[in-house]
C-alpha cells in the first residue's frame, strides 16, 4: 500500500521555513522602519526605501550594488527601491526606509 509519503530532512526544513518566515518578516514592514525628511546623514541595515515625496539622495550605499552609485537625480513617490542599504542622506523629499532586521 503506498501511503504517499515524503521523507524529508527535518533540520533543513526548519531552517527554509525561518529564512521564509524572516522574508515574509521583512516584507511586512515587521522589523520596523525608519522615516526620514531631512537631511542629516542616517545610517542602519534598510532593505526597501520608498519616498513619501519625490526624493533626491546625496547618499544612498547600496551594499549589494556593482557599479555606480545611486543618488543623482529624482526618485519618484512611490518607487520602491530595493537593496541592502546601510547610509541614507537625503538632498530633498521624504522617506520611509524598512529595516532587514
Amino acid at each position: 500500500m503506498n501511503n504517499n509519503r515524503v521523507t524529508i530532512n527535518s533540520e533543513k526544513s526548519v531552517n527554509s521555513l525561518a529564512s521564509v518566515e524572516a522574508n515574509v518578516k521583512k516584507q511586512i514592514g515587521a522589523y520596523g522602519s525608519t522615516y526620514i525628511n531631512d537631511t542629516a546623514a542616517n545610517t542602519g541595515t534598510w532593505f526597501c526605501i520608498i519616498p513619501n515625496t519625490d526624493a533626491v539622495f546625496t547618499t544612498l550605499t547600496d551594499a549589494t550594488r556593482d557599479g555606480d552609485a545611486l543618488g543623482a537625480g529624482v526618485f519618484p513617490a512611490g518607487y520602491p527601491i530595493y537593496g541592502a542599504f546601510t547610509a541614507i542622506t537625503l538632498a530633498s523629499g521624504s522617506v520611509m526606509a524598512y529595516k532587514s532586521a
